[in-house]
């Protein structure tokens, strides 16, 4: 839609066929809304790959994100339509955005399916750097148990992060938590927010 040449670095699976299924509605597709040949001829050329890339020296994508604590999970309701059927989407194709600077790691979060805590771990992994300077986009907590949510306040304390903008899959509950417990480093990332990382 830019009318220009743009690489597009993404995981494979965006491709796959996804679905959402609540109990009380029927399965609704939430994949791409089209097929990769039309953005190529629009001018994007995919990256499609598993692993991070390093976009410059200081910028890598996440590539696929580990599950590594015990209390985040991926949400039961999201399925990749195969040829025998439904399947629970592992959901690999979350990314997130790394970010390193002299305040410390910046992460800007895809939707975080794979877990807010798992990603600033394999961030900090990846790109060696443990401070995290600030916590950026959708969280995934709209559904969270409490216990899940305690456990990720606790962790997120513990980083003594000083910026946490949150958007989208976060949900208002879990947003006025977040913002009780982080006050001022917490805000809402909507669109055109600005931030000097």
């Amino acid at each position: 839609m830019m009318n220009a040449k743009a690489e597009v670095i993404a995981h494979p699976d965006i491709w796959a066929l996804k679905y959402a299924g609540r109990p009380e509605r029927a399965m609704q597709y939430i994949g791409v809304p089209f097929p990769k040949e039309t953005a190529e001829t629009l001018g994007a050329s995919f990256n499609l790959t598993k692993d991070p890339v390093w976009i410059s020296d200081n910028i890598v994508t996440s590539g696929e994100i580990p599950m590594i604590t015990e209390y985040e999970k991926i949400d039961t309701a999201l399925y990749v339509k195969e040829k025998d059927g439904f399947k629970p989407d592992p959901l690999w194709d979350d990314q997130a955005l790394f970010i390193k600077s002299e305040k410390g790691l910046t992460i800007i979060l895809g939707c975080a399916h794979r877990g807010v805590i798992n990603t600033i771990r394999h961030a900090q992994k990846l790109t060696g750097v443990e401070p995290v300077f600030a916590v950026l986009g959708g969280t995934h907590l709209i559904s969270a148990s409490p216990e899940r949510m305690n456990s990720t306040i606790a962790e997120l304390s513990s980083l003594g992060i000083r910026k946490l903008g949150v958007s989208h899959c976060t949900g208002l509950p879990a947003s006025a938590t977040l913002a009780r417990t982080f006050r001022d480093a917490f805000f809402f990332n909507n669109a055109g927010t600005r931030i000097d990382v």
